[in-house]
């Protein structure tokens, strides 16, 4: 992908005048919900204890008929290692704001979602957490332009997001052990 999505520039632009990370998240102002469904790669994310060490990371959402959303969460922990998943839930704590989910992979753990960027055609996003210790830049494909991941991590900064702590995801075996990557 070679041109950097309108609403992610927009986005950028008004998230670099000046958010700290005490300031109230802020998140698109619209999503389309059954547009949004699908897998999602793991492009970049911020470390955790649930997805170190594991590569070809993706998440897979599915709209059920009841508005809740089903979250698979695929990965390996390795190339040469059989793929796995972990199936968890999605709900929208207030349904006419799709940008803030909750998510539950885990039982009992529940987590927030916020989608802080979304490029116009829906191929790319940034998700974080409202503390600002997670955060995850996902892709309809499991490569994106470096330009964009670098702009995308420049408006997670904006927002108080320790982006030093980011490190991609593996998600072809040519990428293991690659400066940067987990």
């Amino acid at each position: 992908m070679s041109r950097f999505p309108a609403l992610l520039l927009v986005m950028a632009g008004v998230a670099a005048t000046g958010c700290a990370a005490d300031a109230p998240l802020k998140t698109v102002d619209h999503v389309d919900l059954p547009r949004y469904m699908g897998t999602w790669y793991v492009i970049g994310t911020i470390p955790n204890m649930f997805e170190r060490g594991k590569v070809a990371t993706a998440d897979e959402y599915r709209l059920r008929p009841d508005g809740t959303i089903d979250n698979w969460f695929h990965y390996r922990k390795g190339f040469d290692q059989p793929a796995k998943r972990w199936h968890g839930k999605a709900w929208l704590p207030d349904p006419k704001d799709a940008s803030r989910w909750k998510v539950q992979l885990l039982w009992p753990f529940r987590s927030d979602y916020s989608i802080l960027a979304l490029s116009d055609d829906y191929r790319i996003s940034m998700v974080g957490l409202p503390s600002r210790k997670l955060l995850w830049v996902l892709a309809k494909d499991p490569v994106i332009d470096d330009t964009v991941y670098r702009r995308l991590l420049e408006l997670a900064r904006a927002q108080g997001y320790p982006v030093e702590q980011m490190r991609k995801v593996p998600q072809r075996p040519d990428d293991s052990g690659k400066p940067g990557y987990l």
